[in-house]
C-alpha cells in the first residue's frame, strides 16, 4: 500500500473520529443544575454531592451548573438580576432538564418554564407550595420540597440532659434574621406542635446590635435558643454590608446565657452546639434518580409523584456540650460522626 494511501486512510479516520466525537457532544442530554444560593452554604454544597453521587456514573450526560448566590445578597435588586442571568443562562445552553434548587431559583427563572414541552423541571428546596410556580398544573415539573425536620429536633430536645441527669427546660425562644425563608419557618415552627415545650417568642433582627440583645435578654424568657437563619444580618441600620455567618455564630455561642440548637448543619459548621437538620444529600440523590428516569426513559416529570423529605442529619460540637453541661444518648454522636459532622 503506497504511502498516499495509508495518508488518505489517515485522514479519513481521523475526520471520522472527530465527526463521531462532535456528534457525540451535540447530542449528549443537557442538564442544567440552577441554585439559588453558592458553594459557601453547606446546603448547596451537600446537595452538589448528592447529585454526584449519582449523576457522575452518566458519563454520557453533559451537566453544567449555575449558581445564583442570593444568599449572600438578598436585596431584591440583587436577586432579580441573578434571576435575569439565570434566564440568559437557561437560553443560551438550551437544556433538555433543570434541576431547580430552593425557591428563588424557581420565582426568579425557572417558573417561566413551567408548561413548556422544550425543558422539563425537576425541583429542590421548596419550603411552601408549587403553586406560586404554576408546577400544580402542568406536566414537565416534579421533584422534592424541604421542610424542617422538626419532630427530630424535637425528640432530640427530649434526650438532652445535664451531667445531673435533669432535662432541659421547656421554653422556646426562636431566633432570625427577617429573610423570606426564614418569614416561612417562622410560620412552620408556630404551626408545629413542640409539646412539650413550647414556643414562647419568635424574634427576628435585621442587625447585629438587635441580634445580641437578643441573645442577651434570652434568659428571661426561656430555657432555649432554637436558631433559624443569620445570613441576612447587617452591620446596622443601613443595610449595607452583612456580618459575616461565622462571627454571628462564635459570637452567639460564646455569650448566650442559654444552650443554642439550630435547624441547619451550617449552624454548627459554623461554631454551633447542636443542630438536626433536613439532608441536602437526600435531595440532591432524589432529583437526581428523577432527571434520569426523564432523560433516559422519557418519563414524563409529572408522572413521577413529588415527594416529601425522608432523612435528616445530626451535627454536634463536642466542646459546646461540654461548656453547658449537656449530655445525649451515643446514638447521636455516632450519627454525627458517620456523616462526618462531629466537631471535636
Amino acid at each position: 500500500m503506497s504511502w498516499k494511501i495509508k495518508n488518505l486512510l489517515m485522514w479519513v479516520f481521523v475526520t471520522l473520529a472527530l465527526c463521531g466525537m462532535a456528534w457525540y457532544k451535540l447530542t449528549q442530554p443537557r442538564i442544567l443544575v440552577l441554585h439559588s444560593y453558592a458553594t459557601d452554604y453547606t446546603w448547596a454544597r451537600d446537595i452538589d454531592i448528592g447529585l454526584k453521587r449519582v449523576l457522575d456514573k452518566k458519563l454520557g450526560y453533559k451537566v453544567l451548573w449555575h449558581y445564583m448566590d442570593t444568599k449572600n445578597h438578598p436585596d431584591k435588586e440583587f436577586r432579580r438580576k441573578a434571576g435575569a442571568m439565570a434566564l440568559r443562562a437557561i437560553n443560551a445552553l438550551k437544556p433538555q432538564l433543570i434541576i431547580a434548587i430552593d425557591d428563588d431559583a424557581q420565582a426568579y427563572a425557572v417558573k417561566e418554564f413551567a408548561g413548556n414541552p422544550e425543558v422539563a423541571i425537576i425541583f429542590a428546596g421548596i419550603n411552601g407550595s408549587v403553586e406560586p410556580y404554576g408546577y400544580d398544573k402542568v406536566s414537565n415539573a416534579t421533584g422534592i420540597y424541604e421542610r424542617k425536620p422538626f419532630d427530630d429536633l424535637r425528640r432530640a430536645l427530649l434526650e438532652m440532659r445535664t451531667k445531673e441527669d435533669a432535662e432541659m427546660g421547656r421554653r422556646i425562644l426562636q431566633l432570625g434574621d427577617e429573610s423570606d425563608s426564614v418569614r416561612t419557618d417562622v410560620k412552620e415552627i408556630a404551626a408545629f406542635d413542640w409539646a412539650p415545650f413550647e414556643v414562647t417568642d419568635s424574634t427576628l433582627v435585621s442587625t447585629f446590635d438587635r441580634w445580641k440583645k437578643a441573645v442577651m435578654e434570652s434568659k428571661d424568657k426561656a430555657d432555649i435558643i432554637l436558631i433559624s437563619n443569620y445570613r441576612n444580618i447587617y452591620e446596622d441600620a443601613g443595610k449595607q454590608k452583612l456580618v459575616p455567618p461565622t462571627e454571628i455564630m462564635k459570637w452567639t455561642e460564646a455569650n448566650s446565657p442559654l444552650p443554642v440548637v439550630g435547624m441547619g448543619g451550617f449552624m454548627v459548621e459554623e461554631g454551633g452546639m447542636f443542630a438536626v437538620g433536613a439532608s441536602g444529600f437526600e435531595q440532591g440523590e432524589v432529583t437526581a434518580r428523577m432527571a434520569i428516569q426523564v432523560v433516559d426513559k422519557g418519563v414524563v416529570p409529572k408522572t413521577i409523584p413529588q415527594v416529601m423529605p425522608r432523612q435528616f442529619l445530626v451535627y454536634m460540637r463536642r466542646p459546646l456540650l461540654q461548656k453547658h453541661g449537656i449530655v445525649l444518648p451515643p446514638l447521636y454522636e455516632a450519627f454525627a460522626r458517620a456523616s462526618n459532622n462531629y466537631y471535636e
